[in-house]
């Protein structure tokens, strides 16, 4: 497989996310919210926050992801340009790690202030253990990338001083 195939199948998989996340957030986070919302017919705080307030909060935690795929495109269009080990996909890495970390920090501290008000409804604490999983798991991910990433565009820099 060439760097420009390799490029465009990446490429193919981050649309496919971006289209994911948009159909989540227009679908998904809305009839859950609705659902949920039934679970509290008679307690109008407890219904705005976990009917109102926390999808609201889920759709705002959208943003860094849309970002950290934006900045997976750039990658992956230095990786069709046989440039895959530069100090810049180094610093995009990192910062999809930093994103990531950020959004798993505010999910840890929301599924804490949701499991101390106690959700009736059994997917809450489920959704919030599973977001919180891939997004520590992407932060180590992109994290080791950023690092091996960097140590290769530091070689290659060296090599090229070199010849």
């Amino acid at each position: 497989m060439s760097q420009k195939e390799l490029s465009v199948l990446l490429k193919a998989v981050v649309a496919v996310l971006a289209v994911f996340l948009a159909a989540v957030l227009v679908f998904f986070v809305p009839l859950l919210s609705a659902t949920v919302a039934q679970f509290y017919e008679g307690q109008p705080v407890r219904r705005a926050i976990f009917g109102y307030g926390i999808p609201g909060i889920v759709a705002a935690s959208s943003v860094p992801g849309f970002v950290a795929l934006g900045l997976a495109w750039r990658i992956f269009t230095e990786i069709g340009r046989n440039n895959s080990f530069c100090a810049d996909n180094a610093r995009r890495l990192r910062t999809i790690s930093r994103l990531a970390l950020g959004d798993t920090c505010l999910y840890v501290v929301l599924a804490v202030a949701v499991l101390a008000l106690g959700p009736k409804h059994p997917s809450v604490p489920l959704i919030f253990v599973a977001v919180t999983l891939f997004g520590a798991a992407v932060t180590v991910c992109c994290a080791a990338l950023s690092h091996l990433t960097q140590k290769a565009a530091d070689l290659k820099s060296d090599n090229d001083l070199t010849i």
